[in-house]
Order: structure tokens, then C-alpha cells, then sequence
């Protein structure tokens, strides 16, 4: 059985229409699995059964392993945030190995130890308030005052923040995905990770690519193949006091909710960094949208329903 109608899927104040997979292949091997907080849809167009099951049973264990709240993984997130020392599994080390390139890769707007603040003001703003400055700062110094050391297969952290890599955790997962299915040989499936970051392989019809469309753009769109999208926005969790806009995602270099952009899309090869530099340069806003070209990603950027930024990757 394959797909017969397009999928759509909510982005950020992008929404994109995903012209998918003909019906010209009979095999159709999918499945759901709730991970990182999310829905998972896990759709091969090639293989068998079992090589659905063994994505299925990766995107979950990953997910326990960078879960703050599974006491259970002796050497996931939750051990090291509470020990201060583990011996790492394998993903995790990956993870932070992940983070330390992109903190120093983003100006400093992508950080791994921000979790304590974005918790609290979350907290703050759903009950309709803004976080007191003394508590920011506090925070904020807790969060710089907190580090990682890799050394081998152990970890050790030092300071009080809480790591908190939900910024990479699904990217970092799709392409450990990627990798296993092209050593299957596998090309034709789509992994969608919920609502911010989607693994494209080759459509099953004669052009190999999917048109996506840019619904909230009208006349934008660009076309996939074998690469993945990442998307990071206000749309889906904001907060309006005062008639100002707060996002959830927080400005490690001030403490506050960043406001420059609604929406930040991108789309390349590699979905762990894609997923981490979605979130930091939506922290950068237009000033910055340049660089990610310059690393070879196609890019657009919305604020106040307008795409205001755009790449030669986004046709019309």
C-alpha cells in the first residue's frame, strides 16, 4: 500500500504541503512511535518488516537516552545531570560532542545548558507573567558557569545547570537513521519527526524529488531529495503578554525569549546540525541568515507572516 494523498504538515508559521510518494512501488512498510515528546510517522518503501521494527526501536531508545526525566537509563541524560559523571552511551556522547561544536560554531546562541531557564520561563509565561530579572541572571550565571568533559566513554559535568539537548536530540537521531538505511542500501522512504525536522529519501515516482510547498509563503517551494528539513518557531508554543510576543526558545546570551524571527527553515544534508542551527539562528535573526548559505544549506526566515529572508534553494 502506498501513500495516496499528499501529507500535511504544520511548520512553524510555514506550513508545508508535501507532494509524496506515487504508487508506483507496492512495498509500504510504516509505523508511529512516540519519541522526544513527539509523534514519529516512519515510512519505507523499501525493505522488510524487521528493518521498519529496528528504526522504530532506535528512535525510541535514543529518546530515552536524552529523556531528563528517564532515572531508569544508568547512562543516559538523566544519570548525568544527577551524578555528574557517567560512563556515556554511545548516542549521548554523540549528542554532546554535537553540542560542543555547535556552541562555538553560533556565536554564542546555541547552548547545551540553558534548560533550568527555558524551564522557567516556560513556567512563567503560562501563567501569564514574565520571569523576574534576579531569577534570569541567577539562572543565566548557573548556566555559564556549567561545562562537559568528554573523555573516552565517560562524561563529567561540572556546575549546576541542567544539560538539556532537546535543540539536537531528533536531528542527531535522523541522521544515525540515514546512516543505518544507506548501508542497507535503502533510498526511497520518509521519516516525519513530528512537527520540526523530516528525513527525505527519493520519491517512489519518476523524478526521484518531493515538491514541498511553503503554504504561508504562497509560491514558494523547493524540491527534496535524499536530504532533510529543519524547522524552528513560535508558531506552536508562544506566549502573548502585553500584546508583545515571547517565543519558547531562549537567547543564551541575554537569558530572555528571542524574538528576532518567527521561523527559521532549513534544509541540507545533515539533520543533527540542522536541527541545532535551526534553533541558534533563530536566536541570530536576518543579520545572520547569510552564513548558513555559506554552509551550503538553503534557508528562509518569516516574521509577522512575511518570509523575510530567502535563499536561491526557495524557488518561485
Amino acid at each position: 500500500m502506498c501513500l495516496s494523498k499528499s501529507l500535511l504538515l504544520a511548520l512553524s508559521t510555514i506550513a508545508l504541503s508535501l507532494g509524496l510518494f506515487s504508487c508506483s512501488h507496492n512495498v509500504h512498510h510504516s509505523d508511529m512511535v512516540y519519541a522526544y515528546g513527539t509523534f514519529w510517522e516512519v515510512h519505507l518503501y523499501e525493505g522488510k518488516d524487521e528493518d521498519l521494527d529496528e528504526i522504530c526501536d532506535y528512535i525510541a531508545e535514543t529518546s530515552r537516552v536524552l529523556d531528563l526525566e528517564a532515572s531508569s537509563v544508568e547512562d543516559g541524560l538523566y544519570a548525568l545531570n544527577h551524578l555528574g559523571q557517567v560512563n556515556a552511551h554511545p548516542f549521548l556522547i554523540d549528542a554532546l560532542s554535537l553540542a560542543l561544536e555547535m556552541e562555538k560554531l553560533t556565536h554564542g546562541a546555541f547552548s547545551y545548558t540553558v534548560g533550568d531557564l527555558t524551564a522557567s520561563w516556560l513556567d512563567a509565561l503560562g501563567h501569564g507573567v514574565l520571569l523576574e530579572e534576579e531569577i534570569v541572571v541567577d539562572l543565566l550565571q548557573k548556566s555559564r558557569q556549567t561545562s562537559i568533559k568528554i573523555e573516552n566513554e565517560s562524561v563529567i559535568k561540572t556546575g549546576e545547570a541542567t544539560i538539556d539537548l532537546g535543540a539536537l536530540g531528533k536531528g542527531l537521531c535522523l541522521k544515525k537513521i540515514k546512516a543505518k538505511l544507506d548501508q542497507k542500501g535503502f533510498t526511497k522512504y520518509l521519516i516525519n519527526a513530528g512537527t520540526s525536522s523530516i528525513l527525505f529519501g527519493e520519491n517512489t515516482s519518476k523524478s526521484g524529488e518531493t515538491r514541498v510547498e511553503i503554504d504561508d509563503a504562497p509560491g514558494r517551494y523547493f524540491y527534496a531529495k535524499n536530504g532533510a528539513l529543519s524547522v524552528s518557531s513560535n508558531s506552536r508554543q508562544s506566549y502573548i503578554i502585553d500584546e508583545w510576543t515571547y517565543s519558547h526558545i531562549i537567547d543564551p546570551r541575554d537569558g530572555y525569549p528571542a524574538n528576532n524571527v518567527d521561523a527559521v527553515l532549513l534544509y541540507g544534508d545533515d539533520a543533527a546540525k540542522l536541527d541545532a542551527l535551526s534553533t541558534a539562528y533563530f536566536v541570530l535573526g536576518e543579520e545572520y541568515a547569510s552564513e548558513l548559505e555559506d554552509m551550503g544549506y538553503h534557508v528562509a526566515m518569516c516574521k509577522g507572516g512575511k518570509v523575510i529572508y530567502e535563499s536561491a534553494g526557495f524557488l518561485e
